[in-house]
């Protein structure tokens, strides 16, 4: 009898272990970092929002929202990297189903909210006269609109429009890919057109813009650039261009790999994808609930005044709070000097009627005159 078990352990295992045995363990650390390290960003900045009633703007409306995605999809990351430890899903077909629907819906949410806020800086700084149709009012309709466009998309393959599957490690659960039948392929094809590409195009076209306008403000002007504004406006420049690059690096690198898994799965054979092929890109898809509230918030200067405020720890708080303050005496002092380091008067700058919002490193407006839009990009709607 002894031996007859032996014998089907023999037989399981292969179909078991589905990818090296090393795998299961590296991937699995990976998303435990996601599930502890992405929970408690998320979760500090939502306890911050909720703390500070100061930091509940249009803008930052869109950034509670992007927060609550990506907390959700951290702490359901939870089954997957349990399931990997254990080298199989043992949670069960239900769990697996409530997985591929609940991680879905959270990561389509939060493409549409990236979307959605790029769209706000677009309206805020590249078209001015505009930006006060933007109430907070406007925002939570606009993120309730976006959370429920993510609910029906996730909703359809229990409508039988798709299916949730296990994928090739059977380690963790999503929409199912390799299939040829007409309703999975379309559903899967309507998805990447408007869930993948349809955003992206937005949010290159509207930082563009973003981009192009505060170059515009920045460089054009009375101003020389030994002038204090001047050189603080080109500051303003450079910090958003970078913070363009990291956004769209961050989109780009979580979901351009499994993305592209994907297109192979539908357009090709499923059969010759190796199973890391579909579950590595999967887990780094999973790892942009980390970087977004780094971007997104950590770059905020007002609110990592108040994260600090936060910290259990009152001494490292304190001591972190007084290096921002310096950094920014040292910025204002590079404003008074020259590019020989010789203190310079301020400029005398010539008003003119018209005054635009431009967004700071703490992420307030602040009042740039002599702002006329740029022609060409920023002047399409």
């Amino acid at each position: 009898m002894n031996g007859t078990n032996r014998s089907d352990v023999v037989d399981i295992q292969p179909v078991e272990y589905l990818i090296p045995i090393p795998l299961y363990y590296i991937i699995g650390s990976g998303l435990l970092f996601v599930f502890i390290f992405g929970s408690f960003m998320n979760f500090t900045g939502l306890i911050v929002f909720a703390k500070n009633k100061n930091l509940r703007s249009p803008t930052n409306t869109f950034i509670i929202s992007l927060l609550l995605g990506d907390f959700g999809m951290s702490i359901c990351s939870f089954i997957s990297m349990t399931a990997h430890f254990n080298r199989f899903f043992f949670w069960g077909d239900s769990v697996c189903t409530f997985e591929g629907f609940w991680m879905y819906f959270m990561g389509l949410t939060n493409m549409y909210t990236l979307m959605g806020i790029s769209f706000d800086r677009y309206f805020v700084i590249a078209k001015p006269l505009q930006a006060n149709k933007i109430t907070t009012r406007v925002a939570v309709v606009a993120c309730l609109a976006i959370w429920f466009q993510g609910f029906c998309w996730a909703a359809f393959p229990f409508l039988g429009w798709g299916s949730y599957t296990y994928e090739p490690a059977r380690t963790s659960c999503s929409v199912r890919w390799d299939t040829n039948d007409i309703e999975s392929a379309s559903y899967n094809i309507s998805i990447f057109i408007w869930s993948l590409f349809f955003p992206l195009m937005l949010i290159f076209y509207s930082y563009y813009n973003v981009f192009m306008t505060i170059r515009h403000v920045a460089r054009s002007g009375v101003w020389d650039m030994s002038s204090r504004i001047a050189r603080r406006n080109l500051r303003i420049e450079k910090k958003m261009f970078r913070t363009i690059v990291y956004m769209l690096c961050s989109f780009m690198g979580s979901w351009t790999p499994y993305s592209v898994v994907s297109l192979w799965a539908i357009f090709g054979e499923a059969k010759d994808i190796p199973p890391y092929l579909m579950t590595v890109p999967a887990v780094i898809a999973k790892s942009a609930c980390i970087w977004d509230p780094i971007i997104y918030v950590g770059t905020n200067k007002q609110f990592r005044m108040a994260f600090y405020n936060t910290i259990p720890c009152s001494s490292l708080g304190k001591m972190l709070i007084q290096r921002e303050e310096q950094k920014d005496k040292d910025a204002e002092a590079s404003d008074d000097e020259d590019e020989g380091g010789n203190k310079v008067e301020k400029a005398q700058v010539k008003k003119t009627t018209l005054v635009a919002p431009v967004d700071d490193e703490a992420g307030q407006t602040t009042q740039v005159e002599n702002f006329s839009p740029p022609a060409g990009p920023s002047d399409n709607p």
